[in-house]
């Protein structure tokens, strides 16, 4: 197992029920926080939904949420002029860092889409998949899991989506099915990044770890099977899609509760890889000709590179041993304090970053790999460069500034304690039936931070300590948190935003989000159902 790395280097510590000591956020003595507090922390989040499903612009929104929380910090929560500048760094450093994944992975769809290699991608599409209902299976829930193994932040997105819209699919379907197909994934995806903030920020000790990686697994191999289901459900189904659906989500499910067992960071990769070895069986019309003309291996190029050299970076522990001696970047910024008790300690820029151990080195590789293959082979047009980089500084543009205003405006409500104000507020008034909100606070978080990770940096210590306070097994609210953490990317604005600048419908985020707003209900239903299941089998 890798080392925790996340206990130095998360997104955020989370918000605590009482801070322990070494917590980076937390409240001293203060056991209710006001009502019109609550009211007010709320305020932000509800402002930036109302917004975003009024199809107001995504950037404007996300900053004229991130001022009202800014002021709001300032009025209500009495953070000073000091605090809310150290509140923007910490959210411009998480965007950047979120940048460096998104902003390779939008120039490595440019390489593709200007070489042919995208077009022959999706030829190959039609081949292995032959009806729109199977290639929804293929191209919207199994290559984004399995991309999601290696370099997750919407990143799978907007190198899945763009292939479904050759095939003839509006560019917002196509958005909105690939973020219900590979939520699921996430947890287990950017080699565990998500897995490994949720077990450190709990404070697990190995039998509770191993615990909490199995009854995650199982339970988003469930959801799994729903979202192969639900993503069929997008297009015209043929007889028998069902019970492939059924057969490759089953098949996922299983390789991933057998080899996070093993190593979680994997589990998404060996996964995925499953999932499209069962479609290469399962998916075909018998007698069905392979595509003619550019070689496979030679447009699936940059794809490959990208997966196996994260793999090896990331999960072969003498290579992962050597890229940790790397220093890591992270300046250490002061503490805060605010009202009602609630303050934070010194700590560090997070997440770190860690030259080698950052996805921002395998993509580009992954676009110097397509770049030189396809050059080599012919396929790289007269002009294409220049082309290239026009339209890739113009979708920068727009995602940059979407994803900076997202995340400035959840380091404005964490440093404020607004996070840990809605959540002890619903953790004190439900009291066990706080296991009916357990998956839709990750959600939550996920929704408002782009990032399930970040979502378990801010609760899981929540989520656990609600857990014991109840006589619950921490690692079933974690499971839940974690789950629930995973559906909110079919929401988050973050995330849409990356998959609608690659398929070409910047700006229509709103629409996928409300698209997607009813499987996300479904689905939170589906790991709610989970955890009752959990419960009776434990008799918690």
């Amino acid at each position: 197992m890798p080392p925790r790395a996340a206990e130095r280097s998360g997104v955020v510590v989370s918000a605590s029920l009482g801070a322990e000591p070494g917590t980076t956020h937390g409240r001293r003595g203060v056991p209710v926080w006001p009502w019109w507090a609550v009211v007010a922390a709320a305020t932000p989040i509800v402002l930036l939904t109302v917004l975003v499903l009024r199809t107001r612009p995504l950037t404007a929104s996300a900053w004229g949420s991130a001022a009202v929380a800014a002021l709001l910090g300032a009025v209500v929560f009495g953070l000073s002029p000091t605090a809310l500048g150290i509140a923007l760094l910490r959210g411009v450093w998480t965007g950047v860092w979120i940048l460096l994944i998104v902003l390779p992975a939008l120039l490595l769809f440019e390489i593709l889409d200007r070489s042919g290699a995208l077009d022959h991608l999706a030829d190959v599409a039609d081949v292995l998949a032959p009806t729109e209902g199977r290639r929804l299976l293929l191209l919207a829930f199994v290559l984004p899991s399995f991309l999601q193994g290696a370099a997750g932040f919407g990143a799978p997105i907007a190198m899945s989506a763009p292939m479904l819209v050759r095939r003839g699919m509006a560019p917002v379907a196509a958005v909105a099915a690939c973020l219900i197909g590979y939520q699921w994934s996430v947890t287990f995806g950017s080699m565990g990044s998500s897995y490994f903030m949720a077990e450190a920020t709990a404070r697990l000790d190995e039998a509770q770890a191993a615990s909490f990686a199995l009854r995650a697994s199982v339970l988003l191999a469930v959801t799994a099977v729903a979202s192969g289901l639900l993503v069929l459900r997008r297009g015209r189904r043929t007889p028998g899609d069902r019970w492939r659906a059924l057969a490759i989500a089953t098949v996922m499910g299983l390789t991933l509760i057998a080899v996070v067992s093993v190593q979680p960071a994997l589990g998404s990769t060996a996964a995925g890889l499953a999932g499209l070895l069962a479609c290469w069986w399962l998916l075909p019309k018998r007698g069905t000709p392979r595509p003619e003309g550019r070689p496979l291996a030679t447009a699936a190029a940059p794809y490959l590179a990208l997966t196996l050299t994260a793999a090896i970076g990331f999960a072969f522990p003498p290579v992962r041993a050597l890229f940790e001696r790397v220093p890591e970047l992270a300046p250490v910024l002061p503490g805060t304090s605010a009202a009602f008790g609630y303050a934070t300690a010194d700590a560090a820029m997070s997440p770190a970053f860690r030259p080698l151990l950052h996805p921002l080195p395998y993509l580009l590789l992954a676009v110097v790999v397509g770049a030189v293959i396809y050059k080599r082979s012919g396929w790289w047009p007269p002009g294409a460069s220049r082309l290239a980089v026009t339209s890739w500084l113009t979708r920068c543009r727009r995602v940059g500034a979407s994803i900076l205003g997202l995340t400035v405006l959840a380091a404005m409500l964490t440093e404020a304690g607004m996070i840990a104000a809605l959540a002890e507020t619903l953790a004190s008034t439900l009291g066990r039936g706080f296991v009916v909100v357990s998956a839709p606070l990750g959600a939550l978080g996920t929704a408002l931070t782009g990032a399930t990770t970040a979502s378990n940096a801010l609760f899981s210590s929540l989520q656990a300590e609600v857990a014991v306070a109840l006589g619950i097994l921490p690692a079933i609210l974690l499971s839940g948190q974690t789950a629930g953490g995973n559906v909110g990317n079919a929401l988050t604005p973050a995330a849409a935003a990356v998959g609608t600048a690659a398929a070409g419908a910047s700006g229509r985020e709103p629409e996928v989000i409300r698209r997607n707003l009813p499987a996300a209900g479904l689905l939170l239903v589906v790991v709610f159902l989970g955890l009752l299941v959990q419960l009776a089998l434990v008799g918690g």
